[in-house]
């Protein structure tokens, strides 16, 4: 029987993730790590990876941002127990009975709404100290103590701030103003009678620079698929490319080759024009899938390892490379689209680099429908 062709393939390496795991984990070893595995496990597959999770590691959770991603989650049985870190609905809490996860709240509608409909529910209080996005702002503590006093359907189990700064290492002044703060927040926590099991701000840059006793808990993201956030030329961005390991790849193929002649112009809007006659071949995925149209004219993949230039403007579905004569190509031959070795002209650190964004938009911009293998 033949067997069914898959155009777009993303792999996934256990063995890379359980390295990254290690490699922080070896840097906190008085810190519980656990896996983010939010906006679709940063592009690499929330199901597949959450797999992994299961089976490699003791983690207290697995961190998501939604009730959409803890139900997925759900659905395919994970045993690894789940907390929701973003924002839900408070009145999507009365929809369900007994809602089996851990969930994150910073105001005090949701605090309000879990009491009522979920009791029993553990929670994790959100400060914000400094970051201005989610979390309760140090003048709005006596008012949610008061409320929270109240609300005695629920567990407190944790409580925790998130680092605006601390993939910077000039700004350690303002990554320790908050760190300070989170403890004066947290004391008033304490002297109102809670008590923590778990106090958390580092993700993937505070498991790098903060090694604080005080702390027992990460959520690591970036580093755990294998990326440094911070820049090539820090001290810590250095030894991480050298010690993580990206866990991702990403391949195409070729669906026509064809020759063109001098003058012809590729694509929407004709921005390459050819000087000589050459030979270009269209790949399956173009920028639906994950291949952003910035790339257009700019990057370079990879067919038998050899660089291919994009020519043209990258489409909604398709992306035309220019084959080198020295390559003998061939319709469905696979294209390395991203690579996990950091060198090559189609890694995540260098495709970011081009766009002048930051890696995490080059993974999770990888489409979902996508297949995703795990090796």
């Amino acid at each position: 029987m033949a067997k069914y062709q898959t155009l777009n393939e993303i792999t996934i390496n256990s063995s890379a993730l359980v390295s990254n795991y290690d490699y922080f984990q070896k840097l906190n070893p008085n810190c519980q790590i656990c896996p983010v595995l939010k906006s679709n496990a940063y592009g690499h597959g929330l199901v597949q990876v959450a797999k992994i999770v299961d089976a490699n590691f003791k983690t207290p959770y697995i961190m998501v941002d939604s009730l959409f991603e803890a139900y997925e989650l759900q659905k395919q049985k994970s045993k690894t127990p789940i907390m929701i870190m973003g924002y839900t609905d408070p009145q999507n809490y009365s929809v369900w009975k007994k809602l089996p996860f851990t969930f994150s709240v910073y105001d005090i509608s949701s605090l309000k709404a879990l009491n009522q409909h979920q009791p029993k529910a553990k929670i994790h209080i959100k400060l914000d100290t400094g970051m201005c996005r989610l979390g309760i702002q140090p003048h709005d503590l006596t008012h949610f103590i008061s409320v929270l006093k109240t609300c005695t359907n629920l567990q407190v189990e944790g409580i925790y701030s998130h680092l605006s700064q601390a993939d910077d290492p000039k700004k350690i002044t303002f990554t320790n103003k908050q760190i300070k703060l989170f403890k004066k927040m947290v004391s008033q926590f304490e002297k109102a009678g809670f008590t923590f099991k778990y106090k958390h701000i580092s993700a993937t840059s505070g498991a790098t620079i903060i090694h604080d006793s005080y702390f027992n808990l990460i959520r690591l993201g970036l580093g755990f698929y294998g990326y440094s956030p911070f820049g090539p030329h820090t001290i810590d961005g250095r030894k991480q490319r050298l010690a993580l390991k990206p866990a991702l790849t990403f391949t195409s193929r070729l669906a026509i080759i064809k020759q063109i002649h001098s003058g012809d112009q590729i694509g929407y809007d004709g921005t390459y024009l050819a000087k000589q006659d050459e030979t270009i071949a269209i790949l399956t995925a173009g920028y639906f899938e994950g291949i952003p149209r910035d790339l257009s004219n700019h990057a370079s993949l990879l067919l038998q390892n050899i660089k291919c230039p994009i020519v043209g403007n990258i489409a909604m579905n398709m992306t035309t490379i220019k084959i080198p004569r020295t390559i003998d190509s061939h319709i469905g031959d696979k294209v390395l689209v991203i690579s996990p070795k950091i060198d090559d002209p189609c890694s995540v650190y260098k495709l970011a680099s081009i766009q002048n964004t930051i890696p995490y938009t080059v993974i999770t911009g990888l489409h979902s429908s996508i297949r995703r293998n795990i090796i």
